[in-house]
């Protein structure tokens, strides 16, 4: 029966001989026009950048060569937001916000107000994520337009949200992923029912792949099967766009390839929960309550604990904290409404009596960086050689500037970012993207700054080190600050967009890129920037790429 299920699952949609070649053959002209500029955006999660560039050179991913980088504009290493997870960018994709300005701060996270642990993982809580942040959606934008989102969790305002629970559930669960997003690009044809329908192409569609990412954690990302499914998103996506092309739509879509974060190689684990309790004596909730539970009844359970643990791709970790009443007795500590200070990290009252959690964090080999807030304007962030603060600008509240605490060269910016930028002077945002883009820590200044502006930021934040995650199963993982975690390609092309390479942009860039190439006016709040204008210094030809190759 299962079989005949995920066979009846894909009708429309069987193996073909050659997929690179065949259309999968959606009528959309018949009643469908492109009078005014319309976007479709192919979003494929876990997309490591200098893999994805290596195989791009080999000629392993012709169709997007073909349709997107010949044809437009090109981000080798966008920046992904902070924490490098799947929700944090799709929510910052579809609001042009970091992380701690919509909110969503990790695909778990705890909310220390009303005592709910969210898990985006579960079933029950998939969904929840359209009403935990409140910033305006792309989809909301376009309200007056036809929109779809494909299996794209973010999508307040869309017209339709296909899901492909159904359908998909059967394969996801024996791992058939390259099945999971062939079915979900399937669910084009219900683009072009709607099209047919309307008697218009939609204004936006979003579609997400999911096959690289649970590959590199289950296989590896050096893996045969990592390489595998990049190549079967090319081919189809690939199909996709030969019936755009087919159909004469192609130089009338702006077509728009983009992932959501790297990753990183993991060989070895440290599983924070475990050294947490057992090492160093901090007990923590095991329970994840939320709304189905009364909230009295999550008061009375969380008020057990000092500690709330949560994960997120594995090379990041929330830790929240109560405050210590500096009373002795079996729970002393204040309520979940109060946070801890500097010194109270410093020294947290566990089993094993008083205990430093940033040093003993810290000079593990695991432990990669550890943030913290010390006030409403100042983050410190915590390596193995040294010491920062970030401080937000005096006159501008999106600069930032560089304190060094202790150390000499704790992020190894010395050398790489101009010695001025250095000195504690204030900095735009955008100029510390482009003075870091390049180092070990690209973008961090204003974007664990940003993260801690959420009610839902943790207390202690903790990052992997090379190689490391905080689990105890996968080979591969994202979540941190490093480079092969926090960089993805963006590709963007079609009507309006240059044609070349930009060497910086982040994620947020997308939304007000997308609403000035439909006509749409962005807010001038947004964390993100139109690359447009930027795309048109600078640029690169291809044709000169082509022969450094």
């Amino acid at each position: 029966m299962l079989v005949l299920f995920l066979v009846g699952s894909l009708a429309g949609c069987a193996a073909i001989p050659d997929e690179r070649v065949r259309p999968f053959g959606f009528e959309y002209v018949e009643a469908a026009k492109v009078d005014e500029p319309c976007a479709v955006l192919f979003f494929v999660d876990g997309v490591n950048s200098e893999i994805f560039n290596e195989m791009l050179a080999a000629g392993e991913l012709p169709n997007i060569d073909k349709y997107f980088v010949s044809r437009g504009l090109y981000l080798r290493r966008c920046m992904a937001n902070i924490p490098s997870v799947t929700m944090v960018n799709e929510t910052s994709l579809v609001t042009g916000l970091f992380a701690g300005r919509h909110g969503v701060t990790g695909i778990n996270w705890f909310d220390r107000n009303k005592c709910i642990w969210r898990d985006y993982e579960t079933i029950a809580q998939k969904n929840t994520l359209d009403g935990d942040y409140r910033a305006a959606t792309v989809f909301e934008r376009l309200k007056e337009n036809t929109s779809l989102s494909i299996f794209f969790q973010a999508h307040r305002g869309a017209t339709k949200f296909v899901e492909n629970w159904t359908s998909a559930g059967p394969p996801f669960f024996f791992g058939w992923y390259q099945f999971v997003d062939r079915i979900t690009l399937c669910r084009f044809e219900i683009v072009a029912q709607l099209a047919r329908q309307r008697g218009e192409f939609p204004r936006l569609v979003i579609a997400y792949l999911l096959a690289a990412d649970m590959q590199a954690y289950h296989q590896g990302l050096e893996s045969l099967a990592y390489r595998r499914a990049l190549i079967h998103a090319d081919a189809q996506i690939g199909r996709v766009i030969k019936d755009f092309e087919n159909q004469g739509l192609l130089e009338k879509l702006v077509l728009v390839f983009m992932s959501d974060h790297g990753m990183m190689p993991v060989e070895k684990h440290l599983w924070m929960e475990k050294f947490l309790s057992k090492e160093l004596g901090l007990k923590l909730s095991n329970k994840r309550l939320w709304e189905d539970t009364e909230l009295r009844e999550r008061i009375k359970y969380y008020r057990k604990f000092p500690a709330v643990l949560t994960y997120s791709g594995d090379r990041y970790v929330g830790l929240y904290l109560r405050k210590p009443t500096g009373v002795k007795g079996p729970m002393p500590y204040e309520n979940w409404l109060s946070k801890p200070t500097m010194y109270d990290l410093h020294n947290y009252p566990t089993s094993r009596g008083k205990v430093d959690l940033i040093s003993c964090l810290v000079q593990h080999e695991a432990i990669d960086a550890l943030a913290f807030s010390v006030g409403p304007d100042r983050v410190r962030v915590v390596r193995k050689d040294g010491e920062v603060e970030i401080c937000r600008g005096k006159s501008d509240r999106r600069a930032c500037s560089y304190h060094l605490i202790a150390g000499e060269n704790p992020l190894g910016y010395a050398g790489k970012v101009p010695a001025e930028m250095l000195g504690g002077a204030d900095y735009s945002s955008r100029a510390w993207l482009e003075a870091t883009a390049g180092t070990e820590f690209p973008d961090l200044l204003p974007q664990i700054l940003a993260y801690f502006e959420a009610p839902r930021a943790a207390d202690l934040v903790v990052f992997a080190a090379p190689g490391w995650d905080l689990g105890h199963q996968w080979k591969a993982g994202h979540g941190g600050i490093r480079p092969g975690e926090m960089a993805f390609p963006l590709i963007m092309a079609g009507p309006g967009i240059p044609h070349g390479e930009l060497s910086t942009g982040r994620a947020v860039d997308v939304l007000p890129t997308i609403l000035e190439l439909l006509g749409q006016e962005a807010d001038k709040n947004l964390d993100g920037e139109s690359l447009i204008k930027k795309g048109t210094k600078g640029q690169r030809h291809r044709g000169t790429e082509a022969q450094s190759r």
